[in-house]
C-alpha cells in the first residue's frame, strides 16, 4: 500500500568505507550470514574509491522463498 514504508521484520544494514576491490568478498558474507532473508542489496560509491553496502533483510522473504519452492526430488532440474 502506499505510504506504508516499514513492514514488520525488514531491516537494513549499512557497511561504509569498503574499497572497491572487496565489494564481492563482503556481500558474498551477508549473503552467507543473512541466507534467504536477504531481498534487496545496495552499492553506493561515496568518496574516491570507497563504497557502502547497503543490505536489506525481512523474516517474511525467507519464509515466502521456502512456501514458494518445493523441494527439489532427484531427476529435476536441466540435463
Amino acid at each position: 500500500m502506499p505510504g506504508e514504508e516499514g513492514k514488520s521484520g525488514v531491516t537494513t544494514e549499512k557497511i561504509e568505507n569498503i574499497p572497491l576491490y572487496l565489494i564481492p568478498k563482503t556481500i558474498a558474507d551477508q549473503i552467507r550470514k543473512k541466507g534467504k532473508a536477504v531481498f534487496q542489496i545496495m552499492v553506493e560509491k561515496t568518496f574516491h574509491n570507497s563504497f557502502t553496502i547497503i543490505v536489506g533483510t525481512g523474516d517474511n522473504y525467507a519464509l515466502q522463498d521456502d512456501q514458494e519452492a518445493p523441494a527439489r526430488t532427484d531427476g529435476d532440474g536441466h540435463g
